[in-house]
């Protein structure tokens, strides 16, 4: 042992030939052993511009300077009592760099380039920010990194930098990098004083650093921990942002300074998902690169992003839904462009069911369940509809779903699949995806087809069951290979429209109201289009008696038109030159005196209820031989449902978006006309 121990200090003291022998050889004739590394300045770098800026700070320590960075003293600016916020792009370090001897003195005769690296961090940008020059054993340099937490040290080091490697190269601009001949390396290193960054939580894992695209951790790739056990210190407690009202710079987020809290909301066989309770709320970013098609009324993002998969490769033995955790760790990974921890390892700060059984979801219910709706899933605030209407959240760069992901969210009034196809045509277990044409005006191949390639009927086939066109107009149709290869089935919400009438009413420009007159014939304003997405479905709901007809620009209903009573919900499809819906009072007004009418926006989302209840016959046959499965598959396609479950992204699947319910008390159902759910479901509690 103490053979190897030896040959050991000698390699690494360059004694050690390539052969294995040991060389008296000098490796190192530089002298050189260590460097003096000072921070000189530090700066967030825009990704667009190049421009710099000052990092900012944690909200607990601008706090007490009444929320004035420049008022910070600039000794305690990085410190442990006033960290740096997790940057969301590059930051530039600037170094001063001496050349040290073995005494640690410094070393004027060495010349040559070091190289730098940051942990933890990512090296970032163009190579001649990688290294630097030293001249008579002192410069200056400046590294590009990005991904800082925790405590960061910068590391500068007498070996060649680190460079990217690409499609079985060295990406980038390789005449950045220093001579070939630069040569030969003592491995010397020398390091910062640690610069303090606030720690990771759930929140900063999951949110992206691009507006325009919700595929990607910041983190990917690296090992972190969330937490901290009270042996290893403090636990930590959440520094919200300044800024939490414009109105009054005094209001705090109501979670500042709450000790965090991640609680287990759910388990599958594979893993199991948390979410931070206590986690700050995130603003809505609108400005140039973002994606809202309806910003959120109160300025902030439905979720906090305080949520997370963790995939344990296996059952996570010993934790059970509502348990507490003090950490939790593990490598960060994008799977099908949903963030995930893997490798975990997790320490356990309350265990629920060592309590009394009443008090086994006493945290689960402290767990908000946001209600996914038609802003949520990034649609205009318009009448009229736009193509990715009916998936939701289908673009990359809606930051209302992502913010959602891994948490428990509800989804209201949904409906089933009334049918099921097959499109798998060839039999070769999938069927080909698809996106907006140019123009947004069809839904057509991701990419160039090829003539004659058999993907082409079975994409078409595709589209039109997923998004309800051509054989399916007017349907809730899901994929069926697509259903038996993973499980999960296309459920349409419930669409724009008043609350009460168990629509969706987020999106008040979606709806046409119109105040009935008892004596006059009143009309909607705005045409209703021919759908982008299929037929013109529409709904009409009124809170007084009326008589109604559809017709073209100069429609005018009278009392022998069709009647619609009182807080009833009635639904069209509009054919030929119908556009318009009129109405005339069919006697005295009630309510308000108004008439609801809203275009479907037939907007789909993505449910897999097999594990969670497998008793539950999605894919079933109405005039099934056995009478009994008949009449369940009757009710359920005649029920509306609600669904909470866990919200996860799958980039290939069509939707994107999908909800998993964790058991069969997750979903219950408002019976149709035969007054029935299907069975195991219950029937939900009155609104």
């Amino acid at each position: 042992m103490k053979r190897w121990l030896l040959v050991a200090a000698l390699g690494a003291a360059g004694c050690y030939s390539a052969d294995g022998n040991i060389s008296a050889e000098n490796t190192n004739p530089s002298g050189l052993s260590s460097f003096k590394v000072d921070v000189k300045s530090l700066k967030a770098i825009d990704k667009t511009t190049g421009a710099s800026s000052a990092l900012t700070l944690v909200g607990s320590c601008l706090a007490r300077y009444d929320n004035n960075p420049n008022a910070v003293p600039a000794a305690e600016k990085g410190t442990a009592s006033c960290p740096y916020s997790i940057p969301k792009g590059p930051v530039d370090l600037e170094l001063a760099i001496t050349a040290l001897n073995s005494k640690g003195e410094p070393l004027n005769t060495f010349t040559g380039p070091v190289s730098f690296r940051v942990t933890p961090g990512d090296l970032t940008g163009t190579y001649d920010r990688r290294w630097t020059m030293l001249t008579d054993g002192v410069g200056t340099g400046t590294v590009r990194v990005s991904h800082l937490y925790g405590d960061v040290r910068a590391w500068v080091q007498h070996e060649p930098p680190q460079v990217d490697f690409f499609d079985g190269g060295v990406a980038g601009d390789p005449s950045l990098l220093p001579p070939p001949n630069s040569g030969p390396y003592s491995y010397a290193t020398g390091l910062t004083a640690p610069i303090a960054f606030e720690e990771p939580t759930l929140g900063k894992i999951q949110e992206p650093e691009d507006p325009g695209n919700n595929r990607n951790s910041p983190f990917a790739g690296q090992f972190l921990t969330v937490g901290r056990k009270p042996e290893s210190g403090s636990p930590l407690v959440q520094s919200c942002p300044p800024g939490y009202d414009a109105r009054d710079p005094s209001k705090k987020d109501p979670n500042d300074g709450k000790l965090m809290t991640m609680v287990v909301t759910g388990l599958d066989p594979g893993g199991f998902f948390v979410t931070d309770m206590t986690a700050c709320r995130v603003r809505e970013f609108t400005g140039a690169g973002s994606n809202v098609r309806t910003p959120e009324p109160d300025g902030f993002l439905p979720g906090t992003y305080g949520s997370i998969y963790i995939y344990n490769y296996s059952f996570p033995e010993g934790l059970y839904p509502g348990d507490l955790l003090w950490t939790i760790s593990g490598s960060v990974q994008d799977f099908a462009a949903t963030t995930q921890l893997t490798f975990p390892a997790w320490v356990i700060r309350e265990r629920v069911r060592e309590l009394p059984p009443t008090e086994w979801e006493k945290y689960l219910k402290q767990v908000p369940v946001p209600e996914i709706n038609l802003r949520f899933c990034g649609l205009d605030n318009a009448v009229n509809p736009y193509i990715t209407d009916s998936l939701c959240g289908y673009a990359y760069g809606n930051m209302k779903m992502e913010s959602l992901e891994s948490a428990l969210v509800k989804l209201r009034r949904v409906k089933f699949p009334e049918v099921f196809k097959n499109c798998d045509a060839n039999g070769n277990g999938t069927v080909p995806f698809f996106c907006p044409g140019s123009g947004g005006t069809s839904y057509r191949a991701c990419a160039e087809d090829t003539p004659g390639d058999p993907d082409v009927p079975e994409r078409q086939c595709n589209i039109d069951c997923t998004v309800g066109l051509g054989e399916f107009a007017g349907k809730v149709c899901s994929e069926r290979s697509t259903y038996n290869a993973f499980n999960q089935f296309v459920v349409e919400l419930s669409g724009p429209g008043p609350r009460v009438a168990g629509l969706d009413s987020t999106l008040d420009k979606r709806t046409q109201v119109i105040k009935v007159s008892t004596t006059a014939s009143v009309r909607t304003t705005t045409a209703i289009s021919a759908g982008i997405n299929g037929p013109s479905q529409v709904r009409v709901w009124c809170d007084t008696p009326v008589r109604m007809k559809f017709g073209n620009a100069s429609v005018t209903a009278t009392i022998d038109d069709f009647p619609l009573a009182p807080n009833a919900r009635t639904e069209r499809t509009m054919t030929g030159s119908e556009q318009y819906v009129a109405f005339i009072a069919d006697g005295d007004l009630q309510g308000r005196g108004e008439c609801h009418v809203a275009l479907n926006s037939r907007t789909r989302i993505n449910v897999v209820t097999r594990d969670a209840i497998p008793d539950l016959q999605v894919d079933c046959n109405p005039a099934d031989a056995d009478t009994d499965k008949a009449k369940q598959c009757r009710l359920l396609r005649e029920a509306t449902f609600n669904v909470t479950g866990h919200l996860r992204q799958v980039s290939a699947a069509r939707p994107r978006w999908i909800v998993i319910p964790r058991d069969v008390d997750d979903v219950c159902c408002f019976p149709g006309p035969e007054g029935a759910c299907p069975r195991p479901i219950e029937q939900c509690a009155a609104e």
